[in-house]
């Protein structure tokens, strides 16, 4: 692509294409800029420079207000965790804490593979698929002995346990 008609392209463009940015997103300029940044590495000219650019800049802009929705409702979640009081969230702390230490507690009391099925399926997240593999049985197998080890659990910590909880069993 030439210098010359890439400078005319910016200077004939670049502002309608701020403009239409903007309607999505506060950074439009920027979105614009990176819109000529990706014309500039394409391998080939686009047949149709103006087209393309706007569809580029169309895309960065959505997804750039798509990022500020999410950083705007991490932000609003944060300003109303921080705003909760501080005896609540001391509250949450013992009591998280405590099924911690119950959960803890009742994994020490199941067999080795007993926990290794809680392990694979809640905190690494493996497929029934990946677990029956690991432990060489099929994939009912792995999870019906899941769901044992679920009740034996449930069965162990149950005093501990709350009776309404958000928490699913599998």
């Amino acid at each position: 692509m030439e210098l010359h008609s890439f400078q005319q392209l910016l200077d004939q463009h670049a502002a309608a294409l701020e403009l239409y940015a903007a309607q999505w997103t506060s950074w439009a300029e920027d979105c614009v800029q990176e819109a000529f940044i990706e014309l500039a590495n394409q391998p080939s000219f686009p047949q149709q420079p103006v087209a393309w650019l706007y569809r580029v800049t169309r895309n960065k802009a959505l997804n750039a207000c798509r990022s500020d929705q999410r950083r705007s409702n991490h932000e609003r979640l944060a300003s109303l965790l921080i705003a909760d009081d501080e005896n609540s969230r001391s509250r949450y702390q013992i009591d998280f804490q405590e099924r911690l230490n119950a959960a803890t507690e009742a994994l020490e009391l199941i067999s080795a593979e007993e926990r290794e099925l809680v392990v694979l399926r809640i905190w690494s997240g493996l497929s029934w698929q990946e677990i029956a593999d690991l432990t060489n049985c099929s994939t009912s197998t792995a999870h019906r002995r899941y769901v044992a080890v679920l009740q034996k659990l449930k069965l162990i910590m149950e005093p501990t346990c709350p009776t309404n909880s958000n928490y699913p069993m599998n």
